[in-house]
């Protein structure tokens, strides 16, 4: 999920334009529109309280657990999101930027949430029911709604991303994780 804040009438901002996500349909093809594999996961241990950065994501809208993942140089939250070991896959309508779907083999042999027959993703999910990203800086005891979307947040040493499914209004001050930056951040 690369959403950014909604803007009026229930639309969102996104860090692809229609251009580029025509330009990815073509690039990609209709089959695999959207959909990015991990890259080679960088083990947990590679982060600390000073060096990369740490993505944790809920899956408890399936009973699952909360899963870290690690990336020692990440380079935008999209990255560390799929250096850290998960999949996406994104909306047809607006290509891989938005982020429908992810999985990580540590929960549910790596099915990705929400499945095909919860959300085709093939629109913008609505608010009551989507991905939402969230930053917590290195010393940050709190959780802030991204401004930006994960393809143009560039994390810093020692912050925390968290992905969290479900209910999130238009200026994120409600559907935050209910697990808190401290219980995962690197030690």
């Amino acid at each position: 999920m690369t959403r950014g804040k909604r803007t009026g009438a229930g639309r969102h901002r996104s860090v692809r334009t229609v251009a580029g996500a025509a330009a990815a349909l073509a690039t990609l093809g209709a089959t695999a529109v959207g959909t990015a594999a991990p890259a080679s996961a960088s083990p947990i241990s590679s982060c600390t309280a000073t060096k990369g950065a740490v993505v944790a994501v809920d899956f408890g809208h399936w009973g699952g657990p909360v899963v870290r993942g690690c990336d020692a140089s990440p380079t935008t939250g999209y990255n560390l999101l799929h250096n850290g070991g998960f999949t996406t896959t994104g909306t047809q309508h607006d290509g891989p930027g938005f982020i429908c779907r992810i999985g990580n083999s540590a929960f549910s042999g790596g099915t990705q949430y929400p499945t095909p027959a919860q959300d085709a993703c093939v629109n913008t999910p609505p608010a009551s029911a989507y991905w939402s990203y969230w930053i917590a800086p290195k010393g940050q005891t709190t959780w802030t709604y991204s401004p930006l979307g994960a393809m143009s947040d560039v994390p810093k040493a020692g912050e925390v991303e968290a992905w969290t499914f479900g209910s999130t209004d238009i200026n994120g001050t409600t559907g935050q994780p209910d697990f808190t930056p401290a219980s995962v951040r690197a030690s």
